[in-house]
């Protein structure tokens, strides 16, 4: 996988996962993907007897891209939105942008 990868994670109670999705997928998926943004994986893991994370795998084909698309979020105010609803029922979320470093010829970091 190469460009820019984005890991979303928002930790929910157990019972709002199946809406929260639901809503994702409605409101929030269709602008992502107008932006650029490709969603290659979701998950849901459990984190406890009543709570799950879910976490979205985004790509982008590289960091200019990336920016393009957090400008065109930031001037809709459905992204907002759908974000502070989010946050009134998440226990937590967060999110890790990665640009892959190249290995070089001798598989370390440069």
């Amino acid at each position: 996988m190469n460009g820019v990868q984005i890991i979303d994670t928002v930790v929910l109670p157990g019972d709002r996962v199946a809406p929260w999705l639901r809503e994702w997928r409605t409101g929030y998926l269709p602008g992502a993907r107008a932006r650029g943004m490709v969603a290659e994986r979701v998950w849901r893991s459990w984190t406890g007897p009543d709570t799950a994370a879910v976490r979205v795998l985004w790509s982008l084909p590289d960091s200019g891209s990336f920016f393009a698309a957090r400008a065109a979020a930031g001037a809709d105010p459905r992204i907002a939105e759908f974000w502070a609803r989010t946050d009134e029922l998440a226990l937590s979320r967060e999110r890790h942008v990665l640009d892959p470093v190249d290995l070089g010829e001798e598989g370390v970091a440069a």
